[in-house]
Formats: structure tokens, C-alpha cells, sequence
């Protein structure tokens, strides 16, 4: 997960290079599929980036969303989830989420840490 938001921050990156060249979203996504496969943004998030930096923003990163914030994500938690690995190196998230109580997307940002 850490690393899908490296990349997504390179290619936000490329995406203000080329549009400033006055390169189309198309070939801008086109060009991004050349360099990260399967990684790449899909061609409406190209567009949508692009769109904001016409409007005259410059910030490639995302906008703070509003939401809940992730509660799992303790010290307590982080502990019992090395202990967990380390016992069993094997185990599945599956097993995980059950053992700790947690949600798929919590136990990804806990591993991504």
C-alpha cells in the first residue's frame, strides 16, 4: 500500500511535467503505462489531475479527505500483530484480522507501516 502511494506520487508528478508540455491526458496515460504497468492510475485520474492543474494548482498531493480515522491502528495492536508474524510467519490476513479484532483495510495500513 505504501509503495501504490509512491507511486501514484511519481505519477502525479509526470502527470504536472507533461500537461505543462501540453501533452493530452490520453498520451500522458498512455506514456505512464510504458513506465508503471499494472500500477498505473486509470485514464480518468489522469484526467482529473490534469483538470486541476489547468485550474492552476500545483500541489501533486491529495487533498485531505474527511472521514473516520482508523482506530485499529494502536500501539497495543501493532505489538500483538509482530508477535502474531513472528510466532507464524505462514499466517494468513485472514487470520490475522480475526485474531486482532480488526478490519482488512486497518491490518493493511498497520502492515504498510
Amino acid at each position: 500500500m505504501a509503495f501504490d502511494m509512491e507511486v501514484h506520487m511519481k505519477e502525479r508528478c509526470v502527470i504536472e511535467s507533461l500537461h505543462a508540455e501540453k501533452i493530452a491526458p490520453n498520451d500522458i496515460h498512455r506514456r505512464l503505462l510504458n513506465v508503471y504497468r499494472d500500477q498505473t492510475m486509470d485514464v480518468c485520474t489522469v484526467r482529473r489531475w490534469v483538470a486541476r492543474f489547468s485550474s492552476g494548482s500545483s500541489d501533486v498531493k491529495d487533498k485531505p479527505c474527511s472521514g473516520r480515522p482508523c482506530t485499529a491502528v494502536t500501539p497495543r495492536n501493532e505489538e500483538r500483530l509482530d508477535q502474531l508474524i513472528h510466532v507464524n510467519r505462514q499466517i494468513m490476513y485472514r487470520e490475522l484480522c480475526t485474531e486482532l479484532n480488526i478490519g482488512f483495510s486497518a491490518l493493511e495500513t498497520m502492515v504498510a507501516m
